[in-house]
């Protein structure tokens, strides 16, 4: 029988499933951060091959009767050549070669078993791709919380604190998003006092955020949700969706037609805000969305080795990867 391993390498865990040529959910795995530019090549490899031994175990057979491999990972353009994930896998009893692919394609096509189409994914970051002839086409954005990554939560975090900071330091009228970002920070949001001429609201909040790292202020992206009908938060929350429209425009072609796959807690989380995009988009089919990129590692893992991922083996990867999760 011939077996294939998908991993889906993130930021925050890594997701291993052993699936049958015919797209049945043998076993499935689950370690630590695979995100090789975060956390480090050798730390990514050994969460990987933690999470790829536990599915083969899941599965109940053996290291060496694995057929192929594909690891979709963040950062797997950084390091391309593959050989710093294979050697540490075959030292660790997994003699299987990984192929590497971008968490991005994974999360295509783990909406959709179409060979062409676009995605939208809107996390901490934003980055807009074309597929065709399953292959990554064209991207736009994901450049990063410094230079790019708009309508991002990071973006949409960073915009809220700077709102919110705006309206005590009196450069801008009052907002709810003053009191939600004090609170969420864990201070007074009524403090008396200044320091060193600076309102104490201000100064605590300043205190606290820059000792945060930059792509933490994505945590502060719930605020500007949660503040619906203020007018700062409402503003925020149109310039996001009018970025992210604009990133997923700049992807599109006439020429290629095809499923539309929304992905990331800005989007899967946020139905009004994923609407909005959609609609300021414009041109585009009624959006499939995902929660994450293991059915998609899966589905790479099988077409990188012969393996037709037509609608039935679709579905039964879906299927029993889900039933495989909540049993």
């Amino acid at each position: 029988m011939l077996r294939y391993l998908g991993v889906d390498a993130g930021g925050t865990s890594t997701r291993a499933v052993l699936v049958g040529a015919d797209g049945t959910c043998l076993g499935l795995g689950r370690a630590g951060s695979g995100n090789p530019v975060s956390s480090g090549p050798d730390l990514a490899a050994a969460q990987v091959l933690a999470a790829s031994l536990q599915a083969v175990a899941a599965a109940g057979v053996r290291p060496t009767e694995v057929t192929g491999a594909v690891a979709a990972m963040a950062g797997a353009r950084v390091l391309a050549e593959p050989g710093w994930l294979n050697e540490a896998c075959h030292a660790g009893g997994l003699p299987v070669t990984f192929q590497l692919e971008s968490d991005l394609h994974a999360a295509f096509c783990s909406a959709s078993p179409a060979p062409a189409g676009y995605a939208l994914v809107a996390g901490t970051g934003a980055i807009a791709l074309r597929v065709a002839a399953n292959e990554v086409d064209l991207v736009s954005d994901g450049i990063g919380w410094l230079l790019g990554d708009a309508g991002s939560g990071f973006w949409i975090g960073r915009e809220v604190a700077r709102a919110g900071l705006a309206a005590l330091d009196g450069r801008t009228p009052p907002t709810a998003l003053s009191r939600l970002l004090l609170t969420h920070l864990g201070l007074d949001p009524d403090p008396v006092g200044l320091i060193e001429g600076r309102s104490r609201s201000v100064q605590d909040a300043v205190d606290v955020l820059y000792r945060w790292r930059p792509v933490e202020l994505a945590a502060l992206a719930p605020l500007a949700f949660a503040a619906t009908g203020d007018p700062a938060a409402d503003r925020i929350l149109a310039e996001a969706a009018d970025a992210l429209a604009t990133t997923l425009g700049a992807v599109r072609t006439p020429q290629l037609t095809g499923p539309l796959v929304l992905a990331g807690s800005v989007l899967t989380r946020q139905p009004t805000m994923a609407e909005r995009v959609h609609a300021l988009a414009g041109g585009f089919d009624d959006p499939v969305f995902t929660d994450d990129g293991l059915v998609g590692a899966a589905s790479l893992a099988l077409r990188r080795h012969g393996v037709d991922v037509d609608r039935p083996v679709f579905d039964r990867l879906t299927a029993t990867i889900g039933a495989a999760r909540t049993s």
